[in-house]
């Protein structure tokens, strides 16, 4: 467990300073959003929400949590039905993320699968990096 700890903390230091420092830090939270769908009995949504929030916490990235079972993914224990959500019910791979700039109501990116927390990490910050730029 200390392990995982150390390494989101990590994370969370290499993601977000670029995405505060690229966009002021209000511009991305306020233009970008996250959407994560996926179950809690998902092994790979399980090892990607830490991450995902060790990313968007510190940035004030707000994240939708969308779950085909209803359930909490830790740590995100606030969830949505993802089966009575408009674009998450027709996702079945897991985990999804997808990134939304709100300036232009649209998806900037879509992220399916995990590989590693590190890999998962930068692809979270090269998307919100995109969004934030698309969003302005």
């Amino acid at each position: 467990m200390r392990r995982r700890g150390f390494l989101t903390g990590s994370l969370s230091m290499l993601a977000t300073p670029a995405i505060s420092r690229t966009s002021g830090g209000a511009g991305v939270s306020s233009g970008v959003g996250v959407i994560f769908i996926g179950a809690s009995w998902c092994a790979y949504c399980k090892s990607a929400a830490p991450v995902l929030a060790a990313v968007t916490q510190p940035a004030g990235i707000p994240v939708l949590v969308a779950s085909h079972d209803a359930r909490p993914i830790p740590p995100f224990m606030d969830v949505q039905d993802a089966r009575a959500h408009p674009v998450a019910a027709g996702i079945t791979t897991f985990p999804t993320t997808l990134i939304y700039a709100r300036r232009k109501d649209t998806i900037t990116a879509e992220m399916t699968g995990y590989r590693s927390a590190r890999h998962y990490a930068l692809s979270l910050r090269e998307a919100l990096l995109g969004a934030a730029d698309w969003g302005n």
